[in-house]
């Protein structure tokens, strides 16, 4: 309303001088400039009574990826030429409505980085026809969208394996390791052990028949670790994040999967069907900067492990811990582009096996 305040208070000043100095040229241009300011403002303020309604067609969406989005205003009076629907997320000018006590604008959105948004307010300005006054009616505050991690391509860069399952079963000298059997822990044989089973070493050296527990089959599940607490920069959070995610996904289609969390003591299963991946998708959206993985100390694993770090490194700083130490294959993921050394490549990502030489234990 500070143009039409202004245009007021300017005819005022005019008719004031006209009655004063008796120039009565200019008491009509000034009676007229404040009866235009007084039409201005209440035309506008009439066609601002009404309801803005932004409706967002998911309460998620994958990042970079459009959001649609529906505005509706409904007005009491028809509004005048000159009014515009502003929608702050498309980034965009205002687009102008014409007569009409209903608008409606269809458009989209897209959220460049992962994390839940609040959305600033959308708005209707209300003009007069001559640009006078305006009013604005805004939507309702507080509307939030989660953007989700994006999931990109695993692109192993070995020769001969095309794909990440068979790159988690290589061996340290290159070649595929096929099914294995892999013991727990030792126990009393009961009546229908095997004799297969029976461990002779402990037999021979109690005299009494022991053997040999199989471990369960969610020791053999891959495994994929994020690591959070010390990241080099937002966007290597960012790309760590992505790695994940991707990783998760992909391996979770070759059979199934792990994943550990920055903050969580056990890590959460993510099946061939992929129905428990909205949650953790939706988890990793929220990831922030500090977290650390927290294995527990009894968390044996026979299954490949992915370690995905978020600080740049190669495996600087990097302690695999003990209770991860028999898994089959290791990988240390990192922010950067691929190296001589690089297993396979992934959203902005580069995975390396740890030999023997950089396994660390903590």
């Amino acid at each position: 309303m500070g143009r039409a305040l202004l245009t007021g208070l300017l005819g005022l000043a005019l008719a004031g001088v006209g009655a004063g100095f008796g120039a009565s040229a200019l008491l009509l241009p000034g009676c007229a400039l404040v009866v235009l300011a007084l039409i201005g403002a209440c035309w506008a303020a009439l066609a601002a009574r009404g309801r803005l309604e932004r409706r967002i067609e998911a309460a998620s969406v994958v990042e970079d990826e459009p959001c649609p989005i529906t505005l509706h205003a409904r007005l009491l009076l028809p509004s005048p030429p000159g009014s515009e629907i502003v929608e702050p997320l498309t980034r965009a000018p205002g687009r102008p409505v014409g007569w009409g006590r209903t608008h409606r604008l269809e458009t989209e959105a897209r959220f460049p980085r992962r994390g839940r948004h609040v959305l600033e307010p959308a708005r209707f300005v209300a003009r007069d026809p001559l640009g006078v006054a305006s009013r604005e009616i805004r939507s309702s505050p507080g509307q939030e969208v989660l953007a989700l991690p994006r999931i990109e391509a695993v692109r192993p860069t070995r020769a001969g394996v095309n794909n990440l399952s068979a790159l988690s079963r290589l061996t340290g000298d290159g070649s595929e390791e096929g099914p294995r059997v892999d013991f727990d822990t030792l126990r009393e044989a009961r009546p229908e052990t095997p004799l297969t089973r029976i461990h002779w070493p402990a037999v021979a050296r109690t005299g009494t028949l022991v053997e040999s527990s199989l471990l369960v089959q969610t020791d053999r599940r891959p495994l994929v670790v994020l690591d959070a607490s010390s990241p080099s920069s937002v966007d290597a959070l960012d790309s760590a994040v992505r790695a994940a995610a991707s990783l998760c996904v992909s391996l979770a289609r070759a059979g199934g999967c792990d994943l550990l969390l920055p903050g969580e003591r056990r890590p959460s299963h993510v099946d061939a069907t992929l129905a428990a991946w909205p949650i953790m998708h939706a988890h990793l959206a929220l990831v922030e900067a500090g977290g650390h993985a927290v294995v527990p100390t009894r968390l044996g694993r026979t299954g490949a492990i992915f370690w995905v770090a978020a600080h740049g490194a190669e495996d600087d700083g990097v302690a695999i811990p003990k209770s991860l130490a028999r898994g089959l294959a290791r990988f240390l993921v990192t922010p950067g582009p691929a190296t001589a050394s690089s297993a396979f490549t992934v959203a902005g990502c580069h995975g390396r096996r740890l030999g023997p030489a950089s396994r660390r234990t903590a």
